[in-house]
This record gives structure tokens, sequence and C-alpha cells, in this order.
């Protein structure tokens, strides 16, 4: 993997990012160099980052994952089915942000120019459902 410019070979340093997911030669539609990593200092980062800490699949983690879906909810948040080699996330709670650049197609359009939360509620053989928001700017991070 390359920097955006293409001259220095560069590893995405995005804690549990740690394979870029792609569709043969079809780049993935955020590029991991773009990811940033989640600050975890609103309600829904704090959540994500809770599931994640949870190894085993539990009952309490699955309470979780629905308290994670209703406040996503409450907040405002965008659901829809993505491939996960698109949108790289693979694991229930895993979460990361990204500026949404100005012309962005797709079900990112609707945040163009502001900076996103995506975080994965569900996870299916090759689907996830993710949650997209805006990120809180009163946030405590």
């Amino acid at each position: 993997m390359t920097d955006l410019q293409g001259d220095q070979p560069r590893q995405a340093a995005l804690e549990g990012f740690t394979f870029c997911f792609s569709r043969g030669q079809r780049p993935s539609v955020i590029h991991p160099l773009r990811m940033l990593p989640d600050t975890h200092g609103d309600l829904i980062g704090a959540q994500a980052a809770k599931i994640v800490s949870i190894a085993p699949w539990t009952s309490q983690k699955a309470l979780m994952r629905e308290h994670l879906e209703r406040l996503a909810i409450a907040h405002g948040y965008v659901g829809e089915w993505l491939d996960y080699r698109d949108y790289q996330l693979t694991r229930v709670g895993q979460s990361y942000q990204y500026d949404v650049p100005v012309g962005k197609r797709g079900i990112l359009a609707q945040f163009a120019g502001k900076r996103v939360r995506l975080v994965c509620v569900y996870s299916g053989p090759f689907r996830r459902w993710v949650r997209i928001g805006v990120c809180d700017p009163y946030s405590l991070a």
C-alpha cells in the first residue's frame, strides 16, 4: 500500500484495521489512509469501544449492540447495509471517522464537507449494517 501521493510505501496505522480488503482491482470506497481514528469522546464512540473490548460474543455484548443501535438512531445516524470490502468495517463495534470530501457520491453524499463516524452495528456474511452520522462538535475529546 502506498500513501496518497504514491511516493512512499506506508501502512495504515489505524488500530483494529490490519488488512485492507478489496474486490480485485476495484479500490475501496474510503482509502485506508483517509480513515481517522475514532475519538470515543461521546456516547456512541464510547459504546462502540466497549463492544470491541469484549472479546467473546456474550449476551452482555448483544445488549450493548442494541443500545448502540438505539443511541445511533437517537443521534440521527443513517443506517445502510454496506460491503465490508468497500468500507473496511469487519467487526461489530469497529468504527472510524472520515472527512467526507465535497462531491462524494453514494450514501456519503449527504455528509459532504463534514466529519462523520462510521460504526458497524451488525455483521453478516458479506454485508455489514453500518450507522453513519456527523461527529458531535461538542464531544469530550
